[in-house]
Order: structure tokens, then C-alpha cells, then sequence
């Protein structure tokens, strides 16, 4: 149901706020995981439908849309979700009517530049479809307001509900139309699809309606001189992820560019996962308690332990088992797609550390940072790629972790220089579990390539050893974590429990008192989380 009552009546007090996160992260992680359960499976089906040829030309036409979008959300989420509760109807009616305005004028100007893209890749087709696409621009940015005051409230219907349904929409239509040889044209219209959907959810799960004479030109720069920084630190990252796509779409082909999208979307997928878990959650919460420099401090240090211990597994894992899982779940025919998914290991573990020290300067009121921390992550990234592009498609994709290290590495160095998070800190939160990760691979991979070889089998059994790889490999993982750090160990044991716990009780409607008791436990030698 649509929350009551305007947004300074649902402020929340900074107490209590590590067990809203606790819960918040683990029905974040739900309906992420639910989501991507639906998008795997749709994806199982499409890559059986369509060619790394098709996945290719549709990457290469939506190259520019990441930007329009940044450009009309100038960093408005963020502002929303960072500014105190004064005047909050007047800043969300200036920021939905800027989304709407903005929007339009952005597609208008992504439909424009079109037959460029198209001219760039020497293709007509990715020309068209560019053009087709610029209408999921102004679809994008009209979720703008809705998705901030959710975020800022800690309501979790974007998650649950929003996300799956979003999912469940963009698949149907793709899959019906690629069975129907619309080739990347299913892609399209499941895109338009999936945006309506979360466009139409988004705002019905709000109570809070636009008022034109509410919106004004001295809220949107009181906005956007917060939300500046934002955007334009946000746009440098997205030039590197762009230059992925431009790099291997120009120089290795649009089969290429297909299997290297294959790939990262199987890096991604974890990284996603804690994304959605944590950072959706960290920002507002970090926001609340920012002023109070301790319990700042130490609730930082302690989401540090939980990226770090889930990221860097999550990621390495792929070292020995990228291969066979991408041969398994798509197909033979996407075999390059797992080789890149190996070179990007380090991808998940750096990408968590950077979204984190993300948050936690935004928050603190420094997104300045932002801007030279995602240009050195974008610049890295593209010098690396384009230095290891002789060597081709699996080389570029390590391409990708080493630029994503070299971001996270900046933003714990703007952490510790500006939040004021000692160094030592943050250096015995990482080493025990990276450690761990690492040791955990080097086991794995003569485990999957001299004994086990799963991409061999047939799909069933071969999915059914590949299991037992996982299984083995997080048997690894823990058991050195244990040895490295005891406490950590029963930590993320006990977290596991504790997440179960308050998932469940979430879906009952009811809370877990013994979840948010534990959430509350403040960090060994702080005082406070």
C-alpha cells in the first residue's frame, strides 16, 4: 500500500537504525534475489533464442542511453534522499517535474543522435534500434521522485515488489517476440515493457503527488548544487562502463560484445545482490547518523566486514567455475562468455568496497570525492582494456578488475583521509576474507579443470556437479575465514541466521525481536553500530 502522510511525518530518528538496516538489507537481498532468479531464467530461455550477434547489436545502441538518463536524474535521488526534512514537498515536486522536462528533452535528443550510433558501428539496424530506444529514457527518469522518497522512507517496495514485476514484465514480451524472430527487436520491446511497469508501480506505492506550483527554480540548484557532484562523478563512471562496449563492439565485433555482456552480467549479478542488500539501505542510514562521528565510523567499518566478506567469494568464485557455469546455463555457443566471466574475479569485490565508500562520502556530505574517484576508475579501466586488447576478449575482461581495484582503493584512501576511518581499521576488516577468496580459487581451479571438468557433462549432470563445486568451494571459503578470523567467521554464521530470521518475519508481517536485538550489538571496541 502507498505510504501515508507526508515524508517529514515518516522521518525516522537515528536510533534504533541498525536494526532497519539489518532487516531493510535482507528484504532488499529478497526481492533482489527473486528478481534475478525470474531474469535468469528468462535469460536461460533468450540466450537459447536469439545470437551473441543479436545481444551484441542491441549493446551497441543503448551505448548512450545510461547518459541521458544521468543527466536528467542530475543527482536529484541522491539530493532527496541526503536533504533534511525541510521543505521536502516543495524539493520533490521541483524534482519530478525536472524528470518529466528533462526527460523529454533527453529522448528528444537520444532520438537525434541516433543515425551517429548507428554511423559509428557502420550498422543501420543499431542506428533504428537506437532511435526506438530513446523513449526509455523519459520511462527511466519518471521513476526519479517515487524511487527516492521509497529509499528514503526504507520502504522496500521497489524491491519486493517493483523489481520481480518489472522482471516478470521486460522477460514475457522478450521471450514471446524472440520466439516470434524479432531477433534484438524482442530485446526492445521487453525494455519498454519492463520500464512501464516500473514507471506505473513506482508511483502507485506513494501517496505523494507533484504540485506545479510547488516546483520552483531555487530548489532545483538548492538540489542540484548537491547533486552536481553526483553526476558528474556518476557519468565518469559510466564513460568506462561505456568503453567496454564501445572498445570490444568496435574492435573484436558485435559477437563479441555480446559474449563480453554475457560475462558481465554474470559478474554482475553478485555484485548486484549486495548492491541491492546494502547500499540501497547504507545511504539513507549513513545519512541519519552522519553528524554523529563514532557511530558513523563503526557503522561503516562493520558493513566494510560484510562486503568484504560476501563480495570477495562471490567474485573469485568465478576463477574456477565461470567457465562451466556460463557453458551450462546458456550454452556452448556462449563458451567466450565464460572465459571473461574468469577475468573478471576482482570485479565484484573491488565494485562492493567502491559502492560503499560511495555512500558513506555522500552522506558525509562530500560528494565532491566522487568526481576523481570514478574518473581515475573510468580512465584505469580504459587504459587497461585498451592495453591488454591484443590479447583478446578474456584479457579485456581483466581489463575490468583492474580498474575497478584501482577505483575501490581510492575511495577507502577518500574514506580514511575524509571520514576520518583509520586505516588500520580498514586494512584487518579486508585481508582476512580477500586472503580467504583468494585461497578458496587457487583450491577450485584444479578441483573444476584437472578433476571435475563440469562444462564436459551434460546439462543436468553437469549442473548437479557444479553445485557441488559451490558447495565445496564455500566449505573452503569458511573454513579458512575461521582460521584467519575467528570472530568474523561466527559473525557471518550468525548473520546468515539472523537475515533468515528477519527475511521470514518480514514476509509474515511481523518483526523478529531476537533479529533486531542482535542487529543492535554494537561492534567489539565501539560504541555503537
Amino acid at each position: 500500500m502507498p505510504a501515508e502522510g507526508t515524508p517529514e511525518d515518516r522521518e525516522r530518528s537515528p536510533k534504533g537504525l541498525a536494526g532497519t538496516v539489518v532487516k531493510g538489507a535482507s528484504m532488499a537481498a529478497g526481492g533482489y534475489a527473486a528478481a534475478q532468479g525470474l531474469n535468469l531464467l528468462f535469460y536461460l530461455v533468450l540466450a537459447r533464442l536469439l545470437t551473441p550477434d543479436d545481444f551484441g547489436v542491441f549493446a551497441a545502441a543503448t551505448v548512450v542511453l545510461g547518459f541521458m538518463t544521468l543527466v536528467t536524474e542530475s543527482g536529484m535521488t541522491s539530493a532527496l534522499i541526503q536533504r533534511e526534512a525541510g521543505r521536502m514537498q516543495e524539493a520533490l515536486s521541483t524534482a519530478a517535474v525536472w524528470a518529466l522536462l528533462g526527460g523529454t528533452a533527453l529522448s528528444l535528443a537520444a532520438l537525434a543522435v541516433a543515425p551517429l550510433i548507428g554511423f559509428f558501428f557502420d550498422s543501420s539496424e543499431i542506428g533504428r534500434i537506437a532511435a526506438a530506444m530513446s523513449g526509455v529514457v523519459l520511462l527511466r527518469t519518471l521513476t526519479t521522485t517515487p524511487s527516492a522518497i521509497l529509499q528514503r522512507e526504507f520502504s522496500f517496495m521497489r524491491r519486493m515488489v517493483v523489481e520481480p514485476a518489472q522482471v516478470v514484465a521486460f522477460g514475457a514480451v522478450a521471450v514471446v517476440a524472440a520466439a516470434n524472430d524479432l531477433g534484438p527487436w524482442a530485446l526492445v520491446a521487453g525494455q519498454y515493457a519492463g520500464a512501464l511497469i516500473d514507471v506505473v508501480l513506482c508511483w502507485a506505492f506513494v501517496s505523494f503527488r507533484p504540485r506545479l506550483r510547488q516546483a520552483s527554480w531555487a530548489m532545483w540548484r538548492e538540489l542540484a548544487s548537491y547533486g552536481r557532484h553526483i553526476l558528474v562523478a556518476t557519468m565518469l563512471l559510466r564513460s568506462g562502463e561505456t568503453a567496454d562496449t564501445v572498445i570490444v563492439g568496435k574492435a573484436l565485433g558485435e559477437g563479441a560484445l555480446g559474449q563480453f555482456r554475457y560475462a558481465v552480467r554474470l559478474a554482475m549479478t553478485p555484485f548486484q545482490l549486495l548492491l541491492a542488500a546494502a547500499a540501497y539501505v547504507l545511504f539513507p542510514a549513513f545519512s541519519r547518523i552522519s553528524a554523529e562521528r563514532g557511530r558513523f565510523n563503526a557503522a561503516f567499518l562493520r558493513s566494510l566486514r560484510w562486503m568484504c566478506v560476501l563480495g570477495f567469494p562471490s567474485g573469485l568464485i568465478l576463477v574456477p567455475l565461470g567457465l562451466p557455469l556460463a557453458v551450462l546455463l546458456f550454452g556452448d555457443v556462449w563458451r567466450q562468455a565464460g572465459y571473461a566471466a574468469m577475468g573478471m574475479g576482482l570485479y565484484t569485490g573491488a565494485s562492493s568496497l567502491s559502492s560503499l565508500a560511495s555512500e558513506a562520502l555522500k552522506a558525509d556530505g562530500r560528494p565532491d570525492r566522487l568526481t576523481r574517484m570514478h574518473a581515475a576508475t573510468a580512465l584505469l579501466t580504459v587504459a587497461a582494456m585498451l592495453a591488454l586488447l591484443p590479447l583478446g576478449l578474456s584479457a579485456v575482461a581483466v581489463g575490468l578488475s583492474i580498474g575497478a581495484t584501482a577505483g575501490a582503493a581510492l575511495g577507502l584512501y577518500y574514506t580514511v583521509r575524509i571520514v576520518g576511518v583509520a586505516a588500520r581499521d580498514i586494512f584487518r576488516e579486508i585481508w582476512p576474507p580477500l586472503l580467504a577468496a583468494l585461497l578458496m580459487a587457487a583450491a577450485m581451479v584444479p578441483v573444476e579443470f584437472l578433476l571435475v571438468k563440469a562444462a564436459e557433462k551434460g546439462t543436468l549432470v553437469g549442473l548437479l556437479l557444479l553445485t557441488a563445486e559451490g558447495a565445496l568451494a564455500v566449505a573452503i571459503y569458511v573454513g579458512l575465514l575461521a582460521l584467519l578470523a575467528p570472530a568474523t567467521a561466527r559473525e557471518l554464521l550468525r548473520g546468515a541466521r539472523t537475515a533468515r530470521g528477519s527475511l521470514l518475519a518480514a514476509l509474515r508481517g511481523s518483526p523478529d525481536e531476537d533479529a533486531l536485538d542482535e542487529a543492535e550489538a554494537p561492534l567489539p571496541g565501539s560504541t555503537g553500530a
